[in-house]
């Protein structure tokens, strides 16, 4: 934050003249893109159970939730993820749930020596997180597993993760929400040690997982979204040789204004070991075909693109785009400070925005690293 300050200060604050006011913007402009370049190529997490820190992370829209229960899981599976940005895999920030510890999640050097055997992966992403007699099982994971036809060669869920999450329409809608599974079961175990990731919407019936494949098969290790599983992942433990599934968006039934609980739970499958995690973000509400499917690129973005149309540019289509981002960077380097001026009527909260009505170096550093993202 205090970094954050002192460009602020510096680019901001000063001249009356506009053109010594503007070329002081695009000497910072130059020095916030090296800032905020910074914030990226290298997955960060951070355990949490905090509720408040979680709903945050999952930043709804369209929806209201009103709490976030831990409903499984021993400490250190659960957190917030952010930098998941290297191509050709990415997702925006949001949450993270592991049948293991979700701190050891980024990229395994061990992998880059040609020696390196998958079948056995180093012991930071192979953790037994509950201690023996425990297995860590829900009750609603295995009764999905046992259910004839649903996770392969399943006998029995292991150091799972769930977060139970209570929110709230104001009227129909459906839902969604985007996510990567990965696991280090591939490509040696796929079938036989079949990790997952489930879904259930307001009850814990097998009936009521609502994440799957066209084929009614769950989000599991080498049996389900058939050649959507890609080795090329340079952000995660889940890169080659190991694999991620990417990366696909859930949307559910219409629903009715009112309560609703989604549960989001991963889980080892007939052991403790060899990891699997789940990334998740923008849960929303919003238009599609019920199921999940690949995510569509040109996805709700987390910040500006709510300031509308109008002269200075802005859309109001929910994608952030090269022609907000031309809009923005004119808006700032001109050093229009009135409320008009653009982006900051956005508001407050997660996203950084101030809501000040000046359009200045903080906001600057926010909405290019939203743009870099790609949200």
């Amino acid at each position: 934050m205090s970094g954050t300050q002192s460009i602020k200060v510096s680019c901001i604050a000063g001249s009356s003249s506009l053109k010594v006011k503007s070329q002081r913007r695009w000497v910072c402009l130059v020095a916030m893109l090296a800032m905020a370049g910074s914030a990226y190529g290298q997955l960060s997490t951070v355990v949490t159970t905090d509720a408040q820190t979680l709903r945050a992370a999952l930043k709804p829209a369209g929806l209201a939730i009103a709490s976030i229960v831990i409903r499984n899981g021993m400490p250190g599976q659960i957190g917030t993820y952010s930098n998941f940005n290297l191509a050709p895999v990415s997702i925006s920030d949001g949450i993270v749930l592991s049948s293991g510890d979700v701190t050891s999640l980024g990229p395994l050097p061990e992998v880059l020596d040609p020696a390196y055997d998958p079948a056995s992966p180093p012991a930071v992403v192979s953790s037994q997180m509950a201690p023996d007699p425990d297995s860590g099982s829900t009750a609603e994971f295995d009764a999905f597993g046992n259910t004839p036809g649903n996770i392969e060669n399943f006998s029995g869920s292991f150091d799972v993760a769930a977060v139970e999450v209570h929110f709230t329409l104001s009227a129909d809608a459906q839902i969604k929400f985007d996510f990567i599974f990965g696991t280090v079961e591939y490509p040696i175990y796929t079938s036989s040690f079949t990790d997952a990731f489930l879904v259930f919407l307001d009850g814990t019936a097998p009936a009521d997982q609502i994440t799957h494949d066209a084929l009614n098969r769950p989000v599991q290790v080498g049996a389900s979204f058939a050649g959507l599983e890609t080795t090329a992942d340079h952000n995660t433990a889940f890169a080659a040789l190991h694999a991620v599934i990417h990366h696909l968006t859930t949307t559910s039934a219409l629903l009715t204004a009112g309560e609703h609980v989604l549960i989001f739970e991963v889980g080892d499958v007939n052991d403790h070991v060899l990891d699997s995690a789940v990334f998740l973000a923008n849960l929303r509400t919003g238009i599609g075909n019920e199921g999940t499917e690949p995510t569509n690129d040109e996805r709700r973005c987390s910040i500006a693109d709510v300031a509308g149309g109008g002269p200075n540019g802005l859309r109001f289509d929910g994608i952030l785009d090269g022609a907000d981002f031309i809009a923005f960077i004119n808006s700032f380097a001109v050093g229009d400070e009135s409320i008009d001026s653009l982006a900051d009527i956005a508001g407050g909260g997660p996203d950084g925005l101030d809501s000040d009505g000046i359009v200045d170096g903080t906001d600057f550093i926010v909405f290019i690293n939203a743009f870099s993202a790609g949200c």
